[in-house]
């Protein structure tokens, strides 16, 4: 914790003691939660010192003298992380102590406006949290000590209005720091435990333009299809950028639109300080007494506020209603692009680490349609980490100059210190024709450098030749079966040979498995794995890839054993819409019975 976050914190404490009665301002709900639980921990013991210490209250008032109010507090928090006396009782308990917010807390004037003057962090001077301190309006303001962490007071589930949606999406509000590879496993936690979301066997990225969208009917189309099909298909998690807008609007309206899709994972990393009307997600503007609160149990409420979906100011955006999860990442500013960036990647690879099998991490994909700058240093993260990409042909701006670099690259050697490298590159020509794709869509970041950033970009991603599926809806086989075999081209994307056939038995692509699984003779099946693999495809009742592993070898009368058969029983039976249903009905009865209680 930084100077600076220690004595916001200490601020938000003195003002919230001392004006109780005071109206909280837009930066939230703020309570004494922290120093009221610091004395919970401290009186337990206060007695039994002062039996045991004639000279207690002395040395007592002596030591609070010398300490600042900061280091008390610091001391405080210690004693509560590590005090069992503390519970995390509730869902809010939980986010409350583990997941911090950051607001700006140095006010240094940028620009009049009318009442309410700007910040150079972006926000209105009501927006500030109590207690902040006023600077001139020359001073310089920085990121790193003119704003400081504080409790959170954006979660829960929103409750959309002005647009025709069922969704109540869960969300919240973290801070950047939260990104870091040391602190982002605690979302683990909220994930599984508190969001109950099942187990996925693929995870799809998608990246792509947002403001400046303009990509054809049919792509768009193709694109929506072959996405919905392959969710569907493999039980996936979809990760967007999370507004109303662009690509993610596109993925948000399949997902909407879909009757099959009530039970597929959408989760939106956005930026909170882009976010339209974010005011409106405080915890402030709860809604109370709701009768979806009254049905949960109490260790499972969450706050729900009302969030209305209109057109937003230039440079915001709303978030999309038909997702079902949403991450607004903050750094304390309003102004900042790509914030939010960094902290997806860290997301996504803590999922795929999160559902590793035998040693390999969850299979991921990232799709790429349209886009900007942004986009090619995803697909460029993305192959960096090993992952797999799909690039959309034909949808115009940063994915057409990939596939154009891609497509037309050469292989050549150069010296390097007496050795020989090879690399990518482009001839006179095709460099030139290059030149023409950037300046036609990106000509006003010209002097920013960003043609030689993104054409260094693309040649790397170039050299990934193994991981990378160029589509182009001109192609015969629609978009999910690229998707597929992006994945089986190697093993690439954490999907090694039993882990590849169980997502192409599970998807029912037997072309596949045909064309990257079986037509490599590297790849030798034993006969436990071949009647593994045929027990899977009875119970996901894949008629195709039954009968191609019997062609490959697979034994028939070594496979009818009685395990097989009792496993078989109860898979099947399990399966069944009849006793979904009866699942499903008496875990609402066990709700209702812990209401009741």
């Amino acid at each position: 914790m930084t100077k600076a976050d220690k004595d916001g914190l200490v601020k938000e404490q003195e003002g919230d003691q001392a004006s109780k009665s005071d109206p909280p301002s837009n930066g939230g709900d703020k309570s004494a939660l922290v120093i009221e639980n610091i004395k919970t921990v401290s009186i337990d013991n206060e007695d039994e010192k002062k039996k045991e210490d004639p000279d207690y209250e002395k040395n007592k008032q002596n030591k609070e003298d010398g300490n600042s109010l900061s280091e008390q507090v610091e001391l405080g928090l210690e004693k509560l992380k590590n005090n069992s006396i503390v519970a995390e009782k509730t869902f809010e308990d939980w986010v409350r102590r583990h997941i911090n917010v950051r607001e700006c807390c140095k006010f240094v004037k940028k620009k009049d406006n009318k009442d309410d003057p700007i910040c150079k962090c972006g926000n209105k001077r009501s927006a500030h949290i109590q207690r902040t301190v006023e600077l001139e309006g020359g001073s310089k303001w920085e990121q790193s000590s003119c704003t400081t962490l504080i409790e959170n007071n954006s979660f829960g589930k929103i409750n959309f209005t002005g647009v025709d949606t069922t969704t109540q999406p869960h969300y919240m509000r973290i801070a950047v720091d939260n990104g870091h590879k040391d602190t982002i496993k605690k979302l683990e936690r909220l994930l599984t435990e508190f969001w109950k979301l099942n187990e996925p066997d693929l995870l799809l990225s998608v990246t792509g333009g947002a403001k400046s969208f303009n990509v054809s009917h049919d792509i768009c189309g193709s694109f929506q299809q072959g996405l919905l099909s392959a969710a569907k298909s493999t039980n996936a998690w979809l990760i967007t950028g999370g507004q109303n807008c662009g690509v993610m609007k596109l993925v948000g309206d399949v997902i909407g639109r879909s009757i099959f899709t009530s039970k597929i994972c959408t989760i939106g990393v956005g930026n909170w300080g882009k976010t339209w009307r974010r005011e409106m997600l405080l915890n402030k503007n709860r809604i109370t007494n709701t009768q979806d609160l009254e049905d949960l149990h109490p260790q499972s409420r969450e706050p729900m506020v009302n969030y209305t979906v209109d057109a937003p100011a230039k440079g915001y955006a709303t978030l999309d209603p038909n997702h079902t999860h949403h991450f607004l990442v903050d750094d304390g500013t309003a102004e900042k692009e790509g914030i939010e960036i960094d902290f997806r990647g860290e997301l996504e690879s803590l999922i795929c680490n999160m559902f590793t099998k035998d040693g390999v991490s969850l299979p991921m994909v990232t799709i790429m349609i349209e886009g900007g700058m942004q986009s090619i240093d995803q697909a460029v993260s993305t192959l960096r980490k090993g992952k797999t990409l799909v690039v959309l042909k034909g949808s115009g701006r940063a994915s057409d100059i990939l596939c154009y670099g891609y497509e037309h690259s050469i292989e050549v050697e150069r010296e390097v210190d007496g050795a020989l490298v090879k690399e990518r590159t482009l001839t006179d020509a095709c460099h030139a024709e290059m030149i023409k794709l950037i300046e036609k869509d990106f000509s006003k970041y010209k002097a920013q450098g960003m043609y030689e950033k993104m054409m260094d970009a693309v040649m790397e991603i170039s050299t990934y030749r193994k991981t990378v599926t160029i589509f182009s809806i001109h192609n015969p086989e629609p978009l999910d079966f690229y998707i597929l075999s992006s994945l089986m081209q190697s093993s690439a994307g954490g999907a090694t040979r039993m882990r590849q056939m169980r997502l192409a038995i599970t998807w029912g692509h037997a072309k596949v498995a045909k064309e990257f699984i079986f037509a490599r003779k590297e790849y030798k099946f034993s006969a436990e794995e071949l009647n593994s693999l045929l027990l899977f495809s009875i119970i996901k009742q894949r008629t195709e890839f039954v009968k191609l592993l019997i062609d490959y070898g697979a034994n028939v009368r070594e496979f009818v054993t009685q395990a097989h058969m009792v496993r078989l029983f109860n898979e099947l039976r399990t399966s069944t819409g009849g006793y979904r249903l009866l699942q499903e009905k008496r875990k609402k009865e066990k709700q209702d019975r812990g209401v009741s209680r």
